[in-house]
């Protein structure tokens, strides 16, 4: 008998302080412009605290969807999980 086929892994997280979409969206698009201006790598990042332990599944068309007032209301493709550290 075959394996069944597992199920894409998902993160859902909330949106803390943000209110609508287009907060959200207007807090992306500032912290793209200061990357560019920093000369840094201008792509989205999320950081956590911690990293997802099944990030190969996350990976593997998975989504991250953002809860913002109690409710699921985007989704984003997941492309990369990369370790973070800081000075902490």
């Amino acid at each position: 008998m075959a394996d069944a086929a597992k199920p894409t892994l998902h993160l859902v997280k909330l949106c803390v302080g943000v209110s609508a979409i287009e907060e959200l969206q207007a807090w992306i698009d500032y912290r793209l412009e200061q990357r560019r201006i920093n000369g840094d790598e201008v792509v989205q990042k999320h950081t956590t605290r911690m990293i997802p332990k099944r990030a190969e599944e996350l990976l593997a068309g998975g989504s991250l969807y953002w809860v913002i007032k109690g409710n699921i209301q985007i989704r984003q493709h997941l492309v990369d999980i990369r370790p973070f550290t800081d000075n902490e």
